[in-house]
C-alpha cells in the first residue's frame, strides 16, 4: 500500500515538474501570437503549388513550445528517444527534420514524395503511425524539438 501511494506521489511530482519547467523557444523559431487560419478547397488544394508533391501547408494559430514538448512526450517516445538528437528504439532522431517532412510524416505515416533537397531518411521503415489529429501541433512538436538541439 505505502508503495502505491509513494508511486502516485512521484508521478504526480513528475507531471508537476514537466509542466511548470517553462522552455524558451530557440532564436530562429518566431513565436506567433495569433496568424489568420486558411482553408484550403478542394480546388485550391489542386492548384496550389506543392500539391503534386505531396508537401502540405499547414495553417496554425500560434507555436506554442511546452505544448510541443507535452504531446511529444505523450505521443512521440513510445518509438522515439525522448531526446530527440537521440535514436529511438524504433524511430530516427528527429532533431533535423524539417518542418514539412515531420507534418507530411506525422498525418500521414509515410515520407513525401517528393523529399527537400539534401534531406535524407534516416531509416526507410514504414513503422510510421498516423496522427492526423495533431497536423495543427505540428509546428509546436517541431519547434519544441530544435529548442532542444544540442
Amino acid at each position: 500500500m505505502n508503495s502505491v501511494i509513494l508511486l502516485g506521489t512521484l508521478g504526480a511530482l513528475y507531471l508537476f515538474i514537466i509542466v511548470s519547467v517553462p522552455v524558451k523557444a530557440p532564436e530562429h523559431v518566431k513565436v506567433v501570437e495569433e496568424a489568420p487560419v486558411t482553408e484550403v478547397t478542394k480546388t485550391e488544394e489542386a492548384e496550389a503549388p506543392g500539391a503534386e508533391t505531396g508537401v502540405h501547408e499547414v495553417a496554425t494559430t500560434e507555436v506554442n513550445i511546452e505544448r510541443g514538448r507535452t504531446l511529444f512526450m505523450s505521443n512521440c517516445i513510445s518509438c522515439h528517444n525522448k531526446d530527440p538528437n537521440i535514436k529511438g528504439a524504433i524511430g530516427p532522431e528527429l532533431i533535423d527534420a524539417p518542418l514539412e517532412v515531420m507534418t507530411v510524416k506525422v498525418v500521414t505515416g509515410r515520407y513525401p514524395e517528393v523529399l527537400p533537397a539534401g534531406f535524407v531518411p534516416k531509416r526507410k521503415t514504414k513503422q510510421m503511425r498516423k496522427f492526423p489529429n495533431l497536423e495543427k501541433d505540428v509546428p509546436s512538436i517541431h519547434a519544441w524539438i530544435q529548442s532542444v538541439r544540442k
